[in-house]
């Protein structure tokens, strides 16, 4: 084998050994911050205006099988209001059929999404306008959008 070969060779090693320690210093990085993240779950799930999904979605693979919604919104009554001229009260769509959480008394109002993702909503709306935003960006979530169709049935 030539110089240049041995040379080209260990190039070739060199680099395959630093996408390697790349790759496992990435997981490890995910990995510590997917643990962050539970922890604060954990914290924030065990806080009195914490209002956890009473359904959860199984099927899908995302790092929460719940959708949360923040609200600056004080007390959990003002979702005894019913949802469009249906027997089911807005706290039973949005913790039931729309598989989402309510922590309230936020300073803002915003839905963080199954897979992270968080989305401003409005602010200083009643409990009636907040719950009819959140319908309507989950209805435009892909897999949402069956979950919205289900409660016109």
């Amino acid at each position: 084998m030539s110089l240049e070969g041995l040379k080209n060779n260990w190039y070739l090693l060199a680099f395959g050994l630093f996408l390697l320690f790349a790759n496992s210093h990435a997981q490890d990085l995910g990995n510590k911050v997917r643990q962050q993240a539970k922890v604060l779950d954990e914290k924030m799930e065990l806080q009195h205006n914490f209002f956890d999904a009473k359904r959860f979605r199984t099927d899908l693979k995302f790092n929460s099988n719940k959708r949360i919604l923040f609200t600056t919104i004080e007390n959990i009554q003002a979702f005894d209001q019913k949802y469009k001229g249906t027997d089911m009260s807005l706290e039973f769509v949005i913790r039931d059929r729309l598989h989402t959480a309510i922590f309230l008394n936020q300073k803002k109002n915003y839905l963080k999404s199954m897979d992270g993702s968080e989305f401003r909503l409005s602010q200083n709306l009643s409990a009636v306008e907040l719950a009819q935003e959140v319908v309507s960006l989950i209805g435009g979530m892909y897999y949402g959008a069956d979950e919205v169709k289900a409660l016109v049935k």
